[in-house]
């Protein structure tokens, strides 16, 4: 267990806040690593001299943050993750179902996030990326003619991860999965239609991407999203009260 850690008492109304401030504080400072375990509740209720209660609640608040990980057990304890991007995605998600967040503006967000994703793969990509983006691309027809429709929908996030993957960027890979997850959590809530091909379309953004044909895969990219916005739009004006 790190020995330099600068925990102090906490004062405030709010006091699992201020635990969550000084974890997230000890983190940024690099004074907490993830995979290092945090002090037992007791140990470290009583450096900041909280109640038990109060440290409880503030790991179970960074659990759900994405920050810590609780393991159970003798053995177990707080322990720092690497970095959880479910947070972000289940927020979006939330967003569109609450409203908060319009269809449009979120297809506006993911457009403009693909193409500078195509634009770093068309340069980028290997073999290796191409190779597993067509088998994806195999793997999606096959379901599509099975109508196994959360098969396709996995292999759809699935493509979209091998498509940022292909950048070399791994910001880039965090930033689509954050927009491509709350996008399969929506269609599963309006419904899609068993029988719409999207392997035609997304084996012909690969072809221009190993053609380096950067402008074709974003055209073919970008007329996919707008249709796929439409459709989305459509189902959701019929859904019922």
């Amino acid at each position: 267990m790190p020995s330099s850690m600068g925990f102090r008492p906490v004062k405030t109304k709010r006091a699992f806040e201020e635990v969550c401030d000084q974890i997230r504080s000890e983190i940024q400072a690099g004074r907490i690593a993830a995979g290092d375990k945090l002090p037992s509740e007791r140990d470290l209720a009583e450096q900041l001299q909280v109640s038990r209660a109060t440290v409880r609640e503030a790991f179970r608040t960074l659990e759900i943050g994405g920050v810590l990980t609780l393991q159970k057990g003798v053995k177990g304890g707080a322990v720092v993750m690497q970095g959880d991007v479910r947070p972000i995605n289940q927020t979006i998600s939330d967003l569109l179902s609450l409203g908060g967040l319009s269809l449009a503006d979120y297809t506006e967000a993911r457009k403009c996030l693909q193409k500078e994703i195509i634009r770093l793969a068309c340069e980028r990509a290997t073999e290796e990326d191409f190779a597993a983006l067509e088998a994806n691309i195999a793997a999606t027809r096959e379901k599509t003619s099975e109508s196994q429709i959360e098969d396709r929908t996995a292999l759809t996030l699935q493509f979209y991860a091998l498509l940022a993957r292909a950048t070399k960027n791994k910001a880039m890979e965090i930033l689509m999965s954050a927009v491509t997850e709350p996008l399969a959590y929506y269609i599963r809530q309006i419904g899609v239609d068993r029988t719409w091909d999207v392997a035609a379309s997304r084996t012909t953004v690969v072809q221009h991407l190993r053609a380096r044909n950067t402008q074709g895969a974003i055209d073919e990219m970008i007329s996919h999203m707008e249709r796929l916005h439409a459709y989305m739009l459509s189902r959701a004006l019929t859904q019922p009260e």
